[in-house]
């Protein structure tokens, strides 16, 4: 069977992934070249059964089981809540199809001429298909996650003025409180309101049993968490907040309210400022561990997002079981090859050290999970390759997030006109954008790599300390938020240039909060959180302002044991205002009985204190060894159980790594894992000078899982080291190109005597493409001698726009869908002339930009309706278009496989 026969018979194979692809009207009719789409029908992505997507996920001991909270989620938006039962059915098979294990319903505003069909938000027949929702889920293993009220910012059509939001202003010597009218945004029918007062115990109160009245309504399995999107409220105020402030700060705020504004003595102000910051901390925090017990006692866990808070955000996120971190916009990426693509993004720079507060808190509060909603306006809409998302979501997995949830996935109806139902911010990650034709390949690659970081405990070193009271104690008036957007908060202080400093050079650390230190214990031989995850020291990065009992709390941990690492000073002010002379005095007198030598260094009971102004040196102190991997350019993160440490890692330079690589873990075999393409095998290794060494070769973008086995490994094969043997035979012959998926049409078959973009074809409807193109090639491979025969070739498929199945001689050997796209052939090219055939997947941009062009009316969405990336009206039309295929020319390299240690440079 040739194999255009086998595409067309796995079309129709009962397990292809169905897609919605026709046009709305006012569509141009198709060239007499091209094929129609029938209107009618739900043509099919063709599935990737035969490519083997799912090796990784067999029960053997060398990738994990997986279990869905492994696989990927996504935000799933139900606008209007305008669902059918047979619609829930089509959208939760496809999504469990692509790859996702966990999907998170939140309602959203609608869209214009579906108003018949919009359903209320928790009404008895909106439970009725969150119920069938719920049972669909559990048979196809999806875990569902809720949002208890519509779009973000909780609240709805119960929340009266007494329960709303509210702030204050101070008026010379008096405090006047506001209430606020702000509202739920984005949401659809049923959920409009006002805004929950997130500080107020009787507000949030008032909110939880609301729900709970409505919910006895579903009947079927609680949710597996309840969600709590980004902290977008602007209130700073509670009823009960001038009580609350009196009881945890010794004094009445009324009484000082010209200072609380920025009046009066500016020492004294700073300080009554600060006082009111702590204590909006601590009502939030109280709030949110009251929403986590209550989601307990329903057998939910609450997975929220803290950052934009005006609170201490380690333990906010600790309060939730799944703490959640936010990405917005795009990082910069020194792949060879990777697209910036500045006209497509926004200015917000994504911050390493703002996301590993999520996955600080998780670690030292013992949680499983931490997830992240990622990959929000990573370009304007229908520009983000699956490229993109693979390098963002190996900076997010280094970071110490191990549940990636995408941003997002709109419902829409099977019957509805291309591109179907949107959301604004979202990266449609939905059937009918052409990057979810191979997106599954994706998935099970996040997939695999979450299998891992989701197994055994943290591996890190060292806990920084988070100065909060730095903040704080910062001048100015009223609250101070912790935003994702503007980072400064962290990345300009001395704890941000220490934890980029350990980051840099191999040192594995997490943030911890004053609370949590309370709750660190001192060992044998290091530091254990509450949650039961060890430590070897404690860092105190140049902090200035300190309370009195985590001053006592590092003195004590010394005496018990540990090594305390203060960095460049000793605190000296203490926060608040209440006694602050007194309370400083005491402070001082604390540090002044360590007995610092003239190298820093202060014994104390079983454990010691250093102050040095040198992080090399406070971490040689505290025995603490780094990972060398990191001058080579390598990024990694570990993770550790009884058996062995696994090591991700990245290479994100723009060269590739062929070397010997160091590692600090002892071990007798290292298994080296491809979670790209599920193949393992043992990694040559030797011992030098007392430390492991791993020969890894890794290209620019690729990753590994390293297991440093501590029994040894025996039963896998060793892991295929290649040396290359010729110089690489570039691929001259014609190209034979046919568009086999995709729409709005299907264009004319064309040939090429060299690759490039099929938008360059003289067929207009080549130019609005978006699907798939099949590039068919004869390859003559020549005769060689047995000495010089190769073991295996490898394909680089140079610059591919945006990702490729490959067969040879009608044999499928794998997809690509990220850099280098370079895929080993092995040994089936055979000598003579053999058929190449790659079918590349573009985006769906040049669609989109056809719609516009012709005036289509495809933006039919209330509220905000549709905007671009810096939420102006979107408008395609002007867009260039996108090149698309294969642009640059296709070569072939022969390698040879280095058998013995002793051949290995």
């Amino acid at each position: 069977m040739n194999l255009y026969l086998r595409k067309l018979a796995a079309w129709a194979f009962v397990f292809a992934l169905t897609i919605g692809i026709r046009d709305l009207p006012g569509a141009e009719p198709a060239s007499s070249n091209s094929v129609t789409v029938d209107d009618e029908s739900t043509p099919s992505w063709a599935p990737l059964d035969e490519f083997l997507l799912h090796r990784g996920e067999s029960k053997s001991n060398v990738w994990p089981t997986v279990r869905p909270e492994m696989r990927p989620g996504a935000i799933w938006w139900w606008p209007n809540s305008a669902v059918t039962k047979n619609d829930l059915s089509w959208n939760l098979e496809l999504y469990r199809k692509a790859g996702w294990g966990n999907l998170s319903i939140v309602g959203i505003y609608g869209v214009r001429g579906e108003e018949e069909r919009a359903i209320d938000l928790f009404s008895p027949k909106w439970f009725e298909m969150y119920s069938y929702t719920t049972k669909e889920a559990d048979r196809l293993g999806i875990n569902i996650d809720l949002t208890p009220g519509g779009g973000w910012r909780w609240g709805g059509p119960h929340v009266s003025r007494d329960f709303a939001e509210q702030s204050f202003r101070v008026d010379g010597d008096a405090i006047s409180v506001l209430s606020k009218r702000d509202a739920v945004k984005r949401a659809g029918k049923g959920g409009k309101g006002l805004t929950v007062n997130p500080y107020s115990n009787a507000a949030v109160t008032h909110h939880l049993d609301w729900f709970d009245r409505l919910m006895t309504a579903h009947q079927g399995n609680p949710p597996r968490a309840f969600y709590y999107d980004s902290f977008e409220n602007t209130g700073n105020w509670a009823p009960e907040f001038l009580e609350e402030f009196c009881k945890r700060r010794g004094y009445p705020l009324e009484d000082q309210a010209a200072l609380l504004g920025g009046e009066g003595d500016s020492e004294e102000s700073r300080r009554v400022v600060a006082d009111y910051r702590r204590t909006l901390s601590e009502l939030l925090i109280d709030r949110v561990r009251e929403i986590a017990a209550w989601g307990d006692q329903r057998g939910s866990g609450l997975r929220m997002q803290a950052h934009g808070a005006p609170a201490n955000l380690l333990d906010m996120y600790a309060a939730a079981s799944i703490p959640e971190t936010e990405v917005f916009g795009a990082s910069k990426f020194a792949i060879s090859g990777f697209r910036r693509d500045p006209q497509w993004i926004r200015a917000d720079q994504q911050s390493d050290m703002v996301n590993r507060f999520a996955s600080s808190a998780s670690h030292v509060a013992g949680h499983a999970l931490t997830t992240s909603e990622s990959f929000t306006w990573l370009r304007n809409h229908y520009h983000t390759s699956l490229a993109h998302l693979k390098a963002e979501s190996d900076k997010l997995l280094l970071n110490g997030i191990n549940s990636i949830f995408y941003h997002g996935a709109c419902f829409s109806p099977e019957k509805t006109a291309w591109p179907g139902w949107l959301f604004y911010a979202s990266t449609q990650a939905n059937p009918r954008n052409s990057i979810f034709r191979d997106i599954p390949v994706l998935n099970a690659y996040i997939t695999r790599c979450q299998s891992v970081l989701q197994s055994g405990r943290p591996h890190n070193d060292v806990l920084l300390y988070w100065p909060v009271d730095d903040l704080w104690m910062n001048g100015g008036t009223g609250e101070q938020r912790f935003t994702v957007h503007h980072p400064d908060w962290i990345e300009k202080t001395a704890c941000g240039e220490a934890g980029r400093w350990l980051d840099k050079h191999g040192y594995t650390f997490d943030f911890v909060s004053d609370e949590q230190l309370q709750k660190t214990d001192c060992g044998e031989a290091d530091l254990q959180t509450q949650g039961g995850n060890r430590y070897r020291t404690v860092l105190v990065p140049a902090a200035k302002v300190m309370t009195l009992g985590t001053a006592k709390r590092l003195i004590e941990l010394g005496r018990d044991g540990a090594t305390v690492l203060i960095w460049k000073r000793l605190p000296d002010e203490v926060p608040g205002w209440f006694d602050y002379g007194e309370r400083e005095q005491q402070l001082k007198n604390l540090f002044k009985e360590v007995d610092f030598d003239a190298d820093g260094m202060s014994a104390l009971g079983r454990g010691k204190l250093m102050l040095h102004d040198d992080l090399e040196t406070l971490l040689s102190a505290a025995g603490v060894e780094r990972e060398a991997m990191v001058d080579q350019g390598i990024q990694f993160i570990r993770r550790i159980d009884s058996k062995q440490v696994s090591y991700f890692i990245a290479n994100h330079t723009s060269e590739s790594i062929d070397r010997w690589v160091m590692i600090a873990s002892p071990c007798q075999s290292v298994v080296m894992m491809d979670p790209m393409t599920g193949t393992s095998g043992l990694a040559p290794l030797r011992q030098r000078n007392g430390l492991t060494e791993v020969f890894l070769q890794i290209e620019s973008g690729e990753t590994r899982i390293l297991r440093a086995v501590v029994d040894g490994e025996k039963d896998l094969n060793a892991w295929a080291v290649k040396r290359s043997v010729g110089d690489p035979i570039t691929i001259s012959r014609p190209w034979e190109l046919k568009f086999i998926e995709g729409g709005p049409t299907l264009p004319a078959d064309a040939s090429l005597d060299r690759v490039g973009s099929w938008t360059e074809l003289p067929d207009d409807e080549a130019k609005r493409f978006a699907g798939a193109v099949r590039y068919t090639v004869k390859v003559d491979v020549p005769e060689a001698s047995s000495v010089s025969q190769p073991d295996g070739w490898i394909l680089d498929l140079g610059d591919v726009r945006e990702s490729a199945r490959v067969w040879v001689n009608d044999q499928p050997i794998g997809v690509v869908v990220a850099h280098p796209f370079r895929i080993d052939l092995g040994q089936h090219l055979k000598n003579g002339e053999n058929e190449l055939a790659i079918e590349v997947t573009n985006l769906s941009a040049n669609r989109i930009r056809d719609l516009d062009r012709r005036g289509v009316d495809w933006k039919k969405f209330e509220d905000i309706n549709f905007v671009d990336h810096l939420y102006k009206p979107f408008d395609a039309s002007k867009w260039s278009l996108e090149a698309s295929g294969l642009l640059k020319p296709v070569t072939l390299s022969p390698y040879r496989l280095i058998e013995s240690l002793d051949d290995i440079p």
